[in-house]
């Protein structure tokens, strides 16, 4: 269904992760021109940098008009980054955190969910293929694929 890299390293998991949770119910094409901002506000998304922002780095990303300014999805920004950093002490790293989940797809996508904010059914879904995960089409996602594959 998607044609992508799989991510490098847990940075790139982290910042499709945080594109995915700012895009979710805003233009796709807004937060693909604020991107650079986004990449610059968040220090590159460096997991390690974004988990020790302060309350000065929430009020300078507050008063960023570069960025998508949203309270919740940016606290859950920085909280992320923390649980990034917790699984890289338990797993090693976030794919060998996805790949300890072997083939059971379901209890993967709930326990992503359940472990980092602002990151839903819909969100965990579109940033797991976005990271190269071949996830198993859902019945709506199926509907599409056929509708847009008609000739």
């Amino acid at each position: 269904m998607w044609n992508v890299k799989p991510a490098k390293n847990d940075d790139e998991y982290f910042e499709r992760m945080t594109r995915t949770v700012f895009t979710a119910g805003l233009n796709w094409r807004m937060i693909e021109k604020k991107w650079p901002n986004f990449q610059k506000a968040f220090a590159g998304f460096s997991i390690p940098k974004v988990a020790k922002f302060t309350a000065k780095d929430r009020k300078r990303l507050m008063a960023d008009t570069g960025i998508v300014r949203n309270e919740k999805k940016i606290e859950g920004t920085i909280r992320n980054a923390g649980e990034f950093l917790k699984l890289e002490k338990e797993f090693g790293s976030f794919q060998k955190y996805l790949d300890s989940f072997g083939k059971d797809e379901e209890r993967m996508l709930s326990a992503v969910q359940e472990r980092f904010e602002h990151v839903g059914p819909s969100t965990v879904r579109i940033f797991l293929r976005s990271s190269g995960c071949d996830l198993t089409p859902t019945r709506e996602e199926k509907k599409w694929m056929a509708a847009t594959h008609k000739k």
